[in-house]
């Protein structure tokens, strides 16, 4: 399990073009072959839900998004 509840993740703050750190992130989340459960409260991932999660190796049993604000292209790649 990895909670990451208000982690700061916002991808708001973002230049076009600027998201390595989100990429980063989302590398070392592949990196996580047993990871079961995700938990990003409150993150501002907006729209890159898909390039944050992309890279994860199996499905994850619990994803928590609670006060996530997701677009429509969030809940299409869930």
């Amino acid at each position: 399990s990895l909670k990451l509840p208000y982690s700061n993740v916002d991808v708001r703050r973002l230049a076009p073009g600027t998201d390595a750190g989100l990429r980063c992130l989302a590398a070392q989340l592949g990196k996580l072959p047993r990871l079961k459960e995700l938990d990003l409260g409150s993150s501002r991932i907006s729209g890159k839900l898909g390039q944050l999660l992309g890279d994860l190796q199996v499905p994850l049993e619990s994803l928590e998004l609670p006060f996530c604000y997701l677009l429509p292209c969030d809940l299409a790649f869930l």
